[in-house]
């Protein structure tokens, strides 16, 4: 049962062409194209727009007042149907949009469904098959199994008996004012959505709710239906495939491996019919293009999550690109903040295409995801975008184009590492030996494999052979669909934060909706960025390869310990309404960290600078803690560490390491003396470091020099 505006529904029963399908104009062409044929004219529009929601008696009645008693319809429709058919087979069934959303939300609510359609059954039937929808109804009531057609009430009287149902417990869907006079007169609680013709005040009163798509029905009925909860990690993704397309640009860690899974649970009644993602890396690219699915490994529970419905293009395939916006719906940015200036320009282009596209004219607006590791991510992202509109265009056009989408800041709180090109080259080679013994084409080979990265240009051109190999012989049966091509390796955290700016995103299962974004961004970036460098370049420095390694050994364990304690103390000052969410990531990055064996420390640790500008993730600590005299001892070792890691690893000068240094503690909002104290300390840090360059194994434990601690004390 479902309480729709405060009534108790029972069921749902729906009018086909015209409320379902996009089938009229279709209907149209095809009456007038047979009869042009069988009798020397076309229909008008005129007659046909009467005959809308009409028995085939009482359209055949009209005919023969318009266009004579021996006007031999029966043979026209026949023909009509023929045509329709033809097309429809070809072409497939033109669904109204948000139709499947609609008849998810009312199956998952217990409602009872069924067709009542002036349409022959065979016809009918072959349509509602066709479009994959035959499987939400219960019952179907056809136009040549009632005596008396629409307008009379007799087709939704009959449907809802044979569901046991009073007509006064069902919803009734119609386009037409034949089919809303029929549903009104049964009883029902109706609902009219416009089709061809527009509503006139007659259907308009007989219609207890009227919306002009089928989107905006969903949206009403959206305030009715549950939504989903938080899923959880091996729970199946929503069978029902809608009519949506969603777009990541960026295929990378994130993009593959977080927000493909995130579009795939969508509502939890229904996904997306595709998901585009791009890339450059052509070997990823053919690999998932070849398979057509692919997989995230969730190490900690031994779980791999298959993705499908997905294709891959080249980002530097600019119509590839232009595209993916055309027909997306929703588009998630995963770039890394230094290709943001290049990668505006094909989305600004992408926006530009949507925007002269005249057949885009009706779209609803394209949603941004902007998935980037920074606070006021946003801001930047639409300053590059508006500035690459303005240079398409002017400054009039782009702040229109602007206006008319939505974007979403975003907080991501997963740790997900993408397999190297080495790693995807050894499934490759495993999985492409069974393909050919499965053949038996060939006798199994013993290849040794270098453990590095990058792939040789042989290894290339050998693994480009596999995939197009594979892709021309690949049958269902075949033995490689029980092997799954896994990319990415994910930790377990399911909720993204979005900021409350898109009327897309209220049902989206794992997206936690909120209306200061900036809050939850800052916490991300200091507790959980800020620490991760910090560990990472400890680990790198310890010699460890992985995070999860590396918290293994107690000397990193207790780092991460006295950074997050320090750091959660000058947010709760800060932010004392987000206690909750700070307790939570907390919990879940050191959790996340710990499982992290696929994390490699050298990724994390990379561009040490960056991380230690101003106000940054740890600078930005350092100098929110002392603005609430909040302790710094760890956060000031952290510093440090990163300074060290970027000398050691990028052969960096002390000079232009204390130059940095210097200007970014300059920057502080402190006094003059404070700021030299601590780049005094950073500095003494430093010295021992580079002194002792086995300093930090001496440790047993995390510690911190004791002049150091006494300067806070």
């Amino acid at each position: 049962m479902l309480i729709f505006h405060g009534s108790a529904v029972q069921a749902a029963l729906f009018d086909m062409d015209g409320t379902m399908f996009d089938t009229e104009r279709l209907r149209f062409q095809t009456l007038k194209q047979a009869s042009q044929e069988l009798i020397g004219q076309a229909f008008s529009d005129e007659y046909l727009m009467q005959c809308l929601g009409l028995s085939a008696k009482t359209a055949e009645q009209l005919a023969q007042q318009q266009y004579g008693l021996d006007i031999p319809y029966q043979e026209i429709r026949q023909r009509a149907d023929q045509l329709e058919l033809e097309t429809v087979r070809k072409e497939g069934v033109p669904i109204k949009k948000g139709l499947v959303q609609v008849l998810e939300r009312l199956r998952k609510s217990g409602l009872r469904m069924a067709v009542a359609t002036s349409s022959r059954r065979a016809i009918a039937e072959e349509y509602l098959i066709n479009a994959n929808v035959y499987k939400f109804f219960d019952v179907l009531v056809c136009g040549d199994e009632v005596e008396h057609g629409k307008p009379h009430p007799e087709i939704f009287e009959k449907a809802a008996e044979k569901l046991n149902l009073d007509t006064s417990q069902c919803l009734m869907f119609e386009d037409s004012e034949n089919g809303i006079t029929s549903a009104h007169a049964a009883g029902g609680m109706t609902i009219l959505l416009k089709d061809i013709k527009a509503p006139n005040d007659n259907m308009l009163s007989k219609a207890d709710f009227y919306f002009e798509t089928m989107y905006e029905c969903l949206e009403d009925l959206d305030q009715y239906v549950p939504a989903m909860e938080m899923p959880i990690l091996q729970e199946a993704f929503p069978q029902t495939l809608n009519q949506l397309t969603v777009g990541i640009h960026g295929f990378g860690a994130i993009g593959g491996g977080y927000i493909a899974q995130i579009l795939s649970h969508w509502d939890g009644y229904t996904r997306p019919q595709r998901i585009i993602a791009s890339t450059r890396n052509s070997l990823y690219r053919e690999a998932v293009n070849a398979f057509g699915t692919y997989c995230i490994r969730y190490g900690q529970v031994s779980y791999d999550e298959r993705i499908e419905y997905m294709s891959v293009i080249d980002t530097d395939h600019q119509q590839h690109m232009l595209d993916m916006y055309l027909e997306s719906s929703l588009i998630a940015l995963c770039l890394p903040e230094h290709a943001i200036a290049s990668e505006a320009k094909i989305i600004a282009k992408g926006l530009y295409a949507r925007f002269a596209s005249q057949a885009m004219q009706n779209t609803r607006p394209l949603t941004f995801l902007i998935i980037l590791n920074k606070v006021g991510a946003k801001t930047l992202v639409l300053a590059h975008i508006r500035e690459q509109l303005i240079e398409l265009s002017n400054v009039e056009i782009a702040d229109q184009i602007m206006g008319q989408h939505y974007f979403c800041d975003t907080v991501v709180n997963r740790m997900v590492s993408k397999l190297s090109e080495q790693n995807l080259y050894r499934q490759l080679k495993i999985k492409y030996n069974f393909f050919k013994q499965y053949q038996s084409d060939v006798e199994d080979e013993n290849v040794e494999i270098e453990d590095t990265s990058k792939l040789s240009s042989e290894q290339e051109h050998q693994a480009s052979l596999y995939i197009d190999d594979m892709r021309r012989n690949f049958q269902p049966s075949h033995i490689l669909q029980t092997m799954d091509l896994i990319l990415f390796n994910s930790e377990t955290d399911m909720p993204i934060y979005v900021e409350n700016n898109s009327p897309l995103l209220a049902k989206m299962r794992q997206m936690i909706v909120v209306d200061n974004i900036a809050d939850i961004q800052l916490i991300k970036n200091r507790l959980w960025n800020g620490v991760h460098a910090m560990l990472a370049w400890y680990a790198s420095l310890l010699g460890h390869e992985t995070i999860g390694v590396a918290m293994g050994d107690v000397r990193v364990q207790s780092l991460v310990e006295h950074l997050v304690h320090e750091i959660k103390q000058g947010l709760s000052v800060c932010l004392p309404k987000r206690a909750k969410d700070l307790d939570r990531l907390a919990k879940s990055f050191v959790l996340s960290c710990q499982y992290a064996y696929k994390d490699p420390c050298q990724r994390v640790a990379r561009d040490p600078l960056r991380k230690l500008n101003h106000n940054e993730r740890v600078m930005g600590s350092i100098a929110n803690n002392l603005k609430f005299d909040q302790p710094i001892e760890s956060l000031l070792w952290g510093a440090s560490l990163g300074y060290f890691y970027a000398i050691k690893t990028f052969d960096m000068s002390l000079e232009n390491i204390t130059e940095h240094l210097q200007s970014n503690i300059a920057q502080f909002d402190l006094d003059h003396a404070l700021k030299k104290k601590i780049e005094q300390s950073i500095q003494q840090h430093l010295d021992q470091l580079m002194e002792y360059p086995a300093y930090l194994k001496q440790f047993k434990s995390f510690a911190l020099p004791e002049e150091i601690k006494s300067s806070y004390a």
